[in-house]
């Protein structure tokens, strides 16, 4: 199985999050976004055919949703940059649409507010829409992250543990 995942704008394409995903998925597309650049959208939808999810955070949660209407992929979108966005990438708007969306917000985001994004959703979106807030903020905790992908795609086991979590879970490996 192939998903994808977009992150978000000042985060990287790696750590404990991108780690679970390359362990967890037969192939992952994890691209570095540079979301100034004029071919950044274009570049990630070409990436993200064949995936079987398209996981966004913030900005990337922005391109995941759209992307996801252009190849009709279901999306999980944490906090997505619908609104309130600080400056306006260069994108395509889908023509197809009518996907499934899962989204995810952070009960305490100072960055995007939850009932803006749902407006935006109710007045604009395309697809179905199916909302979960998390006890957090704008940054996905990991095990948010991990449990929610393990939830939507119906994994059983939900939980890896980083290198440092695990040597503080079972000190005899010190």
């Amino acid at each position: 199985m192939k998903v994808s995942y977009l992150h978000g704008l000042e985060s990287p394409n790696y750590g404990p999050k991108v780690d679970w995903l390359n362990e967890k998925f037969d192939t992952t597309f994890v691209p570095k976004m540079d979301y100034n650049s004029k071919t950044v959208f274009k570049e990630a939808l070409e990436g993200c055919k064949g995936s079987s999810l398209i996981i966004g955070s913030s900005m990337g949660g922005y391109f995941a949703y759209l992307i996801g209407q252009h190849l009709r992929i279901p999306t999980l979108l944490f906090n997505p940059a619908v609104v309130s966005r600080n400056f306006d990438p260069i994108v395509e708007l889908p023509k197809k649409g009518r996907t499934k969306n899962t989204v995810y917000l952070g009960k305490n985001d100072n960055v995007i507010k939850g009932s803006k994004i749902k407006k935006y959703f109710s007045n604009e979106g395309v697809g179905s829409f199916k909302y979960y807030t998390y006890d957090g903020e704008h940054r996905v905790p990991e095990k948010v992250f991990i449990d929610a992908i393990s939830e939507t795609l119906k994994i059983k086991e939900s939980r890896v543990y980083s290198f440092e979590s695990y040597h503080s879970a079972f000190p005899y490996f010190k």
